[in-house]
């Protein structure tokens, strides 16, 4: 009787080509992986951006009066309440009721345009320039009161 079996090269061809097929798809998972994890990160990026810009918007539009304290913060003055902007190089903080947020961008400019009245610097233009292309403007209108009192 004989007997079948696979010879030593028929085995080690397979090994060979079996070992291919692996590194082939490990290195497909691992482009994968990597492509998900940048995307991902672009996607926070992005999306912290359309959240600092909504709660500015809102603020600007909700504020009472806006007031420059230096040419790095701003202070919003709500009914009842006052939100604190400070601008860095790469971060901006926003405090509120002992509440700190911060919104991790890397500024290259912080365009705060502001009028005088009785000694305060009311802001009614900001532009906010965000890495090297990315521009958030800001704009504040204030009633005829404060434009009189000016």
């Amino acid at each position: 009787m004989k007997l079948k079996a696979y010879s030593l090269l028929e085995l080690m061809i397979a090994i060979f080509l079996s070992g291919i097929v692996v590194s082939a798809v490990y290195s497909g998972y691992v482009f994968t992986h990597k492509q998900f994890f940048k995307f991902s990160s672009i996607k926070t990026e992005i999306r912290s951006y359309f959240e600092l810009a909504e709660v500015l918007n809102r603020e600007f539009e909700t504020s009472k009066k806006i007031v420059k304290k230096d040419d790095r913060t701003i202070e919003f003055e709500m009914i009842g309440r006052t939100i604190n902007y400070s601008f860095d190089d790469n971060f901006i903080v926003r405090t509120f009721n002992e509440k700190v947020d911060t919104f991790f961008f890397e500024i290259n400019g912080v365009e705060i345009n502001s009028f005088e009245v009785e000694e305060e610097a009311f802001v009614d233009h900001m532009v906010l320039t965000i890495k090297e292309d990315q521009q958030l403007s800001l704009y504040k209108s204030y009633g005829a009161i404060v434009k009189l009192e000016k």
